[in-house]
């Protein structure tokens, strides 16, 4: 149906031409050089009606909307490392102005130019700052309107209005909802009350109006020129509509919730220690969920060796913590679950899904560099998708110098990227900003509470609940999504509300009827954080240098890890509304919602913030690792053990810093990208289970020898997933790829069953590649594995836990049981692939290949798995980039 759809109007359009580029002046920059950035898969994220049909009949995609594929994923062929002098043939020039060739000179407001480069990016030149900043927005509808269209709606919880009522849109509107249940007038209240927040804020306020109107003059024109509307409009039959403030603030809340906030999962958390209470005891059941929360392992790596408490109670009242019956927290909990967030359009699935994070960053120090000035390699993941959530411009007009990314439809300011002398990044932090708290239902008119009671007690009286009707009415598409019928057509959500926030979900604490309702501390304050970008863009503000950037970030009020380079200094700021909870009640455990215990009211103030300058070790590295020491993770995190994936750049970047070698741009880009393809679990777990095993298989066994031996040797080789040599399109360690991934569960049932069965560990079991996302290994039972066994072995633990778990701390029982999980995988690999020869078990590296993830109509190609950012930088300000 699609294709006949963008073909007949592709020939009802034939007589529209594509615009014609033009030549202009090259704009001309005071730039100190050394700045480098990448993001597939392309700038050009519309595409118009012919543009789709020229794709459709001969393959070729439109100029700008692939062509950093290939340069970001080729990188991963190098295996040997790469020179100074190739940078640019891994990354773009990120240079203020267009170097090279100008591809097109326009106007799109009185007062300001816009040049588009060789890549399609956008370099705007403005003499008002009301003209620079409608032109930022003018620029972005161009390369994103479609996808700005898509995330408006989402963040509103209406994604059937736009794309068509199908069941997978009502469940992802249904949790949308369920995260921000704004109704219209709120998100109205929350875009003026920032005006009003002073004259800083009052000046955010005015840059998102020109901002909306650039959006809005893209608008109207696009509505009256096919060249410039894309597909997909056509295709819903719909024609994009005008822009408010409150489409930026709904998106905003978005973007938050999925990147910007950390815990709220007491509930399961608290399932999981009441499961341990009941099989093992109270003593020994919340000794073992200790030791798996992880909460604060001292072996955790962590971004900054410096100290800073969060969370850290020791007056803890029971009283305080609201366990729900077991009886009744599965189905909690299965109404609290999301959906897998793969919506319906009527060109196909939408894949929203994005990592839960795979950001990072690794700065060196300048007396560690030959050039004497430190160096960056930087950058967030977002997930990939074509076009991506972010869209790259380079902005200059009064109080404003930057060039980088933002998400779009709320990207007035350049949210990561670099200064005049400067660059910046972020990563996920993932603090615990979010609570889950159990409110007692009760009957506002009195009677007994019933399990759908609208009412709830709160500081001695019987509140109602804020009780609405989210309602949305679709329309039909080309497609048929949804059918024609008024049951399909009208889509009602029910929100219900307490004072501190959406009921997600009922159940019962020793058979008396609850509801869970959480809280965010970000929640109704999704723009706020525009205050922080606005001071990293503005060269008046930055002219402090790294004083400046810890400044900046105080306004940021999202929970991330943000990491700056300039000509002398490295630098690190953690961000966070981290609220300061009543130290009576368990940061881990659902607390009872009653007003006796609410947070304070106080927030981590900026210089409790984890945060670092030039630190000793020099170097900075991060990868979604914990933040510091006493820096508790949060709730739902249960994978800040002695192993994390961020050691896969620590002990690299750690080894070339202490060989005394200065390093070079190119070589943190090969330190980055030689972890980028390791197995986490080749590096820092099968190391000790290979000790555990020993040399020989029992029985001399010649397949279990073969498995032993292979893996051995795999982890002897770095223990990467990358075809090297020749590239033949097999990983160069196949075979033990395939008994690394089926042996890890397993090994981990032989060797933490007897503690774990019957209960439900908040805790995938392993983070694969094969999610078809790029980000791998984040969370895990990588820490366990590596922490029990090294205790068991005699080694030197720091933090150990109160009890060895494989083979109730003996040695050869050990041994034994994890021979027999050995065995169990060659049964399971002998069956999937139909052979016993351990030769024929060659994993298919196509299942972890990367999907960029259509957001429209145009999808670009799949790419090699590599564990990296999205976007990336690499800096070193003042330095002479090579001729390309």
């Amino acid at each position: 149906m699609k294709r006949y759809v963008i073909t007949i109007l592709a020939l009802i359009n034939m007589l529209f031409l594509l615009m014609p580029s033009t030549g202009g002046a090259q704009v001309t920059t005071d730039d100190p050089g050394g700045f480098f950035n990448i993001m597939p898969p392309g700038q050009d994220g519309t595409v118009n009606v012919l543009e789709m049909t020229k794709f459709q009949l001969t393959g070729e995609y439109p100029k700008h909307f692939n062509d950093q594929t290939r340069m970001y994923d080729s990188l991963v062929e190098r295996m040997s490392g790469i020179r100074d002098e190739e940078l640019v043939k891994y990354f773009k020039e990120a240079s203020f102005g267009v170097k090279g060739k100008v591809e097109r000179t326009y106007s799109p407001t009185k007062g300001v130019t816009v040049q588009r480069d060789e890549f399609g990016v956008p370099h705007i030149r403005g003499k008002t700052r009301e003209a620079t900043m409608f032109a930022v927005g003018y620029v972005t509808a161009e390369d994103r309107l479609f996808l700005m269209d898509v995330l408006r709606h989402l963040g509103r919880g209406r994604l059937s209005e736009f794309l068509g009522a199908s069941e997978a849109n009502r469940e992802m509107d249904r949790a949308q909802v369920q995260v921000a249940p704004y109704k219209e007038e709120e998100l109205t209240r929350q875009a003026n009350e920032l005006c009003h927040q002073g004259e800083e804020a009052a000046l955010v306020c005015k840059d998102m109006e020109a901002y909306i109107d650039g959006v809005n003059a893209f608008i109207r024109k696009a509505r009256l020129n096919p060249n410039m509307l894309p597909a997909e409009y056509p295709a819903l039959q719909q024609i994009p509509k005008e822009w408010k403030p409150e489409d930026s603030v709904a998106i905003a809340s978005l973007v938050g919730g999925i990147f910007g906030k950390g815990g709220g999962n007491e509930v399961a958390s608290g399932r999981f220690l009441s499961q341990l209470i009941q099989k093992h005891g109270s003593q020994k059941g919340r000794a073992i969920w200790e030791d798996f929360r992880s909460a604060e392992d001292l072996e955790a790596p962590v971004t900054t060796e410096k100290t800073f408490p969060y969370n850290q109670s020791s007056s803890v009242d029971p009283k305080t913590t609201a366990l729900l019956d077991l009886g009744t927290v599965d189905k909690t909990l299965e109404e609290m679950k999301l959906p897998n967030m793969v919506a319906d359009g009527p060109f196909g699935p939408i894949d929203l899904r994005a990592p839960k994070g795979m950001s990072n960053a690794i700065l060196v120090s300048a007396e560690h560099t030959k050039e004497g000035r430190p160096i960056a390699v930087f950058g967030p993941q977002t997930g990939y998708f074509s076009p991506q959530l972010l869209v790259e411009t380079d902005v200059h007009g009064p109080g404003i110098d930057a060039r980088g990314v933002g998400f779009a439809g709320v990207n007035m300011y350049v949210q990561l990227g670099r200064g005049r002398d400067y660059a910046w990044s972020a990563t996920s932090s993932g603090a615990d900003n979010v609570d889950q708290w159990v409110v007692k239902l009760c009957e506002p008119n009195g009677g007994k509470p019933t399990m759908k009671s609208q009412g709830y007690w709160y500081k001695g009286k019987c509140r109602p609940m804020d009780v609405y009707t989210h309602r949305q009415i679709a329309r039909p598409t080309a497609a048929g999504i949804p059918k024609p019928s008024k049951d399909s057509l009208i889509f009602d959500i029910k929100v219900e509300r307490t004072v501190y926030g959406p009921v997600n979900a009922r159940g019962t604490v020793r058979g008396e009827p609850v509801a869970v309702t959480t809280q965010r501390s970000t929640y109704g304050k999704e723009l706020n954080s525009a205050l922080g970008f606005r001071r990293i863009n503005d060269p008046e503000f930055m002219k402090d240098g790294s004083a400046s950037f810890l400044k900046a970030f105080d306004k940021v009020d999202y929970t991330f890890n943000w990491f700056y380079v300039n000509k002398k200094d490295i630098a690190y700021k953690h961000s966070c509304l981290c609220p300061v909870r009543d130290p009576r009640t368990n940061p881990d455990l659902p607390t009872w919602g009653t007003g006796e215990y609410d947070w304070t009211g106080k927030y981590l103030k900026p210089e409790e913030q984890p945060h670092d300058i030039n630190p000793k070790r020099g170097y900075i590295a991060n990868w979604n690792n914990k933040q510091a020491p006493g820096f508790r993770a949060n709730d739902a995190n249960f994978s800040y053990g002695p192993v994390h994936r961020s050691l896969l750049l620590n002990r690299r970047l750690a080894e070339m810093v202490s060989s005394g070698k200065k390093l070079t741009r190119a070589d943190m880009v090969n330190i980055m990208i030689d972890a980028a393809t390791v197995d986490l679990k080749a590096q820092e777990v099968y190391p000790w289970v290979l000790k555990v095993l020993g040399e020989k298989a029992p029985d001399n066994d010649p397949v279990l020898q073969e498995m032993r031996d292979r893996l051995a040797a795999w982890v002897e080789s770095g223990g990467h997933r990358r075809d090297s040599s020749p590239k033949d399109g097999v990983y160069d360690d196949a075979v033990a790829v395939a008994i690394g991934d089926a042996y890890f569960e397993p090994l981990t049932e032989a060797m933490f069953e007897n503690a774990l069965s019957g209960a439900n560990l908040p805790n995938v079991l392993e983070d694969s590649p094969r999610n078809g996302l790029g980000s791998a290994f984040l969370e895990g039972y990588y820490s366990y594995v590596n922490k029990d066994l090294r205790r068991l072995l005699g080694e030197k633990v720091k933090d150990p836990w109160h009890t060895v778990y494989c083979g109730n701390g003996n040695l050869s029982s050990c041994r034994e049981e994890l021979w027999k999980a050995m065995k169990k995988t060659a049964d399971r690999l002998r069956e999937e692939y139909n052979s016993d020869v351990v030769e024929d078990w060659v994993y298919d590296d196509s299942q972890d290949a990367i999907k960029q993830k259509p957001m429209g109509l145009l999808a670009a190609p799949d790419m090699r798995w590599v564990n990296r950012p999205t976007f990336q930088q690499v800096v070193q300000v003042g330095v002479k980039n090579p001729v390309k």
